[in-house]
């Protein structure tokens, strides 16, 4: 009869148990390394505010996490780098120095780890700088009213009326300032892609948090 004795047996169950430990910690590491990656990957990447030298681009992330656009004028060759200052989650980037009527690639990289469109960078194409002089035109004209103002003066006997002249201005109105006027987060979103007088600030900053109810990417209800 084979007989085992109690120390061997008991390194055995020692060794299982370590091995089992060892897996279990295993695991545990590697699903909070993808959960972490998962949160850092931008959500709703939008382009903005575009001109014929610079754009604004924003996206969001469920964590905390510092990014960097890698940006070029063609898709396999993105050798410009735009870095945040700090980590956030609403995340904005100015792109400046950009040449008009040009098109761009760019892809977004927080670690070690970089996100595109599907496989392939977004792209998106600047204004043509036209060299126009602006012209002002007045929304209402100034029109001095001359009134004449008699002044009696003593002569030798009879008062003589003397003329003098003053000129009155009418005061001006002031340009108004127009602003982005939209409470909703639906109209918020199309103005900011159409260009039509708001911008990212606005949707980030609006009151009911348009962010956790409309998509930047599409405008649609979340």
């Amino acid at each position: 009869m084979l007989f085992v004795k109690p120390a061997k047996i008991l390194s055995i169950v020692i060794g299982v148990l370590i091995s089992f430990l060892i897996i279990f910690m295993g695991f545990r590491l590697m699903q909070k390394v993808f959960t972490r990656a998962a949160d850092t990957v931008p959500r709703d990447v939008v382009v903005s505010e575009v001109t014929g030298n610079s754009v604004k681009v924003g996206w969001s992330t469920d964590i905390e996490s510092q990014g960097v656009i890698e940006y070029g004028t063609s898709p396999t060759a993105l050798n410009f780098y735009a870095p945040e200052a700090s980590r956030t989650k609403i995340h904005l980037v100015d792109l400046t120095l950009l040449s008009p009527n040009t098109t761009y690639y760019f892809q977004i990289r927080i670690g070690d780890s970089k996100a595109d469109n599907g496989g392939v960078p977004w792209t998106f194409s600047t204004k043509t700088n036209t060299n126009t002089q602006q012209t002002i035109i007045p929304t209402s004209a100034v029109v001095p009213t001359i009134s004449t103002l008699v002044t009696p003066t003593i002569a030798e006997g009879q008062p003589t009326a003397i003329p003098t002249q003053s000129v009155s201005i009418p005061n001006t109105d002031s340009s108004t300032v127009l602003t982005c006027g939209e409470t909703d987060c639906v109209k918020i979103c199309e103005k900011i892609r159409a260009g039509t007088g708001c911008e990212l600030n606005d949707f980030y900053s609006s009151k009911d948090s348009c962010l956790s109810k409309v998509k930047l990417d599409d405008c649609s209800l979340k």
